[in-house]
């Protein structure tokens, strides 16, 4: 009698086993499920931290080349306007520009400062970038439009492709 009862025993728990098949597997597939939808966010998520990383970086560094040129402009005041002459519509070339002297007799006057700072836009900003001098009065501004180095290297990349960022930085001698 006895041996009767554990094999009835072990039928109604097989039974309720066979009745339960697949479910923790569906279980485990709607985790995955819901995990890989989270992994996804958070990639999302990290990539667009990254995008806005890199664009701070730019908006600095275009923020400390226009402060770089407005000193050069305030240490050359007698001159100021011929820089407005010399930096219109420039567009930051392929190949770096040669004349810079940093220390010496010819390292002063306008035309070192403009071929420095085109220098430091060339290293500093991607090709296709655009700087511009205006001046209205004693009220001077550097207009700065720099371009995401991704889309400037592409060789089938037009202006109207061009992402550009633009930067006024506007100061009185």
């Amino acid at each position: 009698m006895r041996k009767q009862l554990n094999h009835q025993r072990y039928l109604s728990v097989y039974k309720k086993k066979q009745h339960c098949d697949g479910f923790t597997l569906l279980e485990v597939l709607i985790a995955m499920l819901i995990l890989a939808i989270g992994v996804l966010g958070v990639t999302a998520l990290q990539y667009k931290a990254l995008q806005y990383n890199q664009d701070a970086y730019y908006r600095t560094q275009v923020n400390t080349l226009a402060s770089d040129m407005a000193d050069r402009m305030r240490l050359n005041s007698d001159n100021a306007s011929e820089y407005t002459t010399a930096i219109t519509n420039y567009r930051v070339p392929t190949v770096a520009p040669t004349g810079c002297v940093q220390s010496g007799a010819t390292a002063t006057g306008k035309s070192n400062d403009v071929t420095c700072w085109q220098l430091q836009l060339f290293n500093t900003l991607a090709p296709r970038s655009r700087a511009n001098i205006s001046n209205i009065g004693d009220t001077y501004t550097i207009s700065l439009e720099y371009v995401v180095r991704s889309i400037a290297h592409a060789a089938d990349a037009t202006d109207e492709d061009i992402l550009s960022v633009p930067l006024e930085y506007k100061f009185r001698l």
